[in-house]
C-alpha cells in the first residue's frame, strides 16, 4: 500500500489520449513556426587570414606565388585606409568612381528597351567584347545614373521620354541598307518581344492574366510525359528527389505572370524555348533572336494561347457590338494599339464568315475545340459564332504586329 501510495497515479485512456493529442498540436504548432521563421547565411572574416596561392595550371594542389586580396589597378583602387575585405570591395564596386558598375547597368537598360546595348555584347565588356556603339552617350547615362543615386525608375523614364525612344521604327530601304541593325539609333526600336512577353501579352488581351504579385511558383500547361526523361523516382526507401512529377495547377495558376512559371532546368517549358527562352543551365545576359515555324505552332495550338484567343473573342463579341466590323476594329486595338485598314478588316470578315459556316457544320468539333483550356467559355454565345470569332482573335494574337515591340 505503501509502494502503491509513492507511484503517480496512471491517467486513464481518454486522458492520456487527450494529453498526447495536445502534445502532437503543439508540435505540429512548434513546427510551422520554425518553417515560418527565415534562414540568413553570415559571413565573417577569420581571424587569421589564410595563405593562398595562384595554382599552376588550375590544379589545386600546384601552389604556384602567394597572392593577397586586392582590385584591377587599370579600375582604381580601394579607398585609403580601407581593409582588403568584402565588405571593401561591395563599397569599391558601386563607389562614383568606380568606371564599370555603372556603365554595365545602365547598358542592360538600354538593351531592355532597343533590343541591342550601347555596347552588344552586354555579356562581355573586357577586350574580346564590342566598342560601344556611343561611347559618350554611355558614359553620360552612367555619370547621370550615379549622381541620381542609382535611382532605378528615374532611368528607365529618362530613356522612355528621350527623342531617340520615341522615333517611329518605320525604316527606308535606305536606312536598313546602312544600317539594317539600327546600331545608329536613327529610328525607333523594333524587335520581337521575349517569350515571357508574348504568353503574358495573350493572357492580358483575353483579360485571363492573373496581376497578382508575389507567391509560389506556378505550372501552366505543359505537354504530358516532359519531366520523365530526366527525373529520379524514390528508390526502396522511398529517397527521391522533389518536381519529379509534373502537376498541372488549376485555377489562378494557370493564368499568373510566366515570371512565377516553375521551370524545371533541365526540362524547360518547351512553349518557352521556342521564343528562345534560355534552358537556365547557364546564366544568359543577352538571349538570341530567331524567326521559326515552331513559334507560328505554339501561337495556333498551344492550350494556353486557343483559351486566351477564345477569352479575346469573348471580349470581341460583348465589346464590340453587334456589328462583325465593330468587333474587328476592337479585338484588334486590343492587341496592336492601333485601328485596323479597310483591308485588314475585309481579310478577317470574311476569315470570320467561312469559320462560321465550317463550324455550324460540325458541332462535335465546335465542342471540342472550344473545350480547350480549363476557364469555361460563355454558355450565352452562339457556340458556333464564339468558334468562328476565336478563329479571327487567333489570327490577331499570330500577327507579327502583336509579338513584335514597336
Amino acid at each position: 500500500q505503501k509502494q502503491a501510495a509513492e507511484d503517480p497515479p496512471v491517467p486513464d485512456d481518454e486522458q492520456h489520449k487527450q494529453l498526447v493529442a495536445r502534445r502532437d498540436e503543439l508540435n505540429k504548432q512548434r513546427q510551422e513556426v520554425d518553417k515560418a521563421v527565415l534562414t540568413t547565411m553570415v559571413m565573417r572574416e577569420m581571424g587569421e587570414r589564410r595563405q593562398t596561392h595562384l595554382l599552376i595550371r588550375g590544379q589545386y594542389d600546384q601552389h604556384g606565388e602567394p597572392v593577397s586580396p586586392g582590385v584591377p589597378a587599370a579600375l582604381g583602387g580601394l579607398s585609403e585606409g580601407a581593409p582588403a575585405d568584402r565588405l571593401s570591395l561591395a563599397r569599391w564596386l558601386v563607389g562614383p568612381s568606380h568606371p564599370l558598375t555603372a556603365r554595365v547597368t545602365v547598358n542592360r537598360f538600354w538593351q531592355h528597351y532597343f533590343g541591342a546595348g550601347i555596347v552588344k555584347t552586354a555579356e562581355d565588356f573586357g577586350t574580346q567584347g564590342q566598342w560601344p556603339s556611343h561611347p559618350e552617350l554611355l558614359d553620360w547615362l552612367a555619370r547621370r545614373f550615379i549622381d541620381g543615386g542609382w535611382d532605378i525608375k528615374a532611368m528607365q523614364y529618362l530613356i522612355v521620354t528621350s527623342t531617340t525612344y520615341r522615333q517611329s521604327s518605320r525604316a527606308t530601304s535606305e536606312q536598313l541598307q546602312q544600317d539594317r541593325e539600327n546600331r545608329l539609333l536613327g529610328r525607333g526600336p523594333r524587335f520581337r518581344l521575349p517569350a515571357e512577353m508574348i504568353r503574358d501579352t495573350a493572357l492580358a488581351v483575353g483579360g485571363l492574366l492573373v496581376e497578382k504579385v508575389g507567391g509560389p511558383s506556378v505550372r501552366p500547361y505543359q505537354p504530358p510525359g516532359l519531366w520523365r526523361a530526366v527525373s529520379i523516382y524514390p528508390d526502396e526507401q522511398g529517397m527521391g528527389f522533389q518536381a519529379q512529377v509534373f502537376e498541372q495547377d488549376h485555377g489562378a495558376g494557370l493564368y499568373r505572370r510566366s515570371m512565377y512559371t516553375f521551370w524545371k532546368r533541365t526540362s524547360p517549358p518547351p512553349s518557352m524555348i521556342a521564343f528562345d527562352a534560355p534552358n537556365r543551365e547557364t546564366c544568359i545576359v543577352r538571349r538570341t533572336r530567331t524567326n521559326t515555324p515552331l513559334q507560328a505552332l505554339v501561337l495556333m495550338n498551344d492550350p494556353q494561347f486557343i483559351e486566351a484567343a477564345r477569352a479575346m473573342a469573348q471580349r470581341m463579341i460583348k465589346g464590340g457590338g453587334p456589328d462583325p466590323h465593330d468587333r474587328i476594329s476592337f479585338g484588334f486595338r486590343l492587341a496592336t494599339a492601333r485601328h485596323p485598314s479597310v483591308a485588314e478588316i475585309g481579310l478577317l470578315n470574311r476569315l470570320q464568315k467561312l469559320q462560321l459556316e465550317e463550324f455550324q457544320a460540325a458541332p462535335d468539333r465546335t465542342a471540342a475545340f472550344l473545350a480547350v483550356g480549363d476557364s469555361p467559355h460563355d454558355d450565352t454565345l452562339d457556340a458556333a459564332e464564339l468558334a468562328a470569332w476565336t478563329m479571327v482573335a487567333s489570327t490577331i494574337l499570330n500577327l507579327d504586329e502583336t509579338i513584335t515591340k514597336e
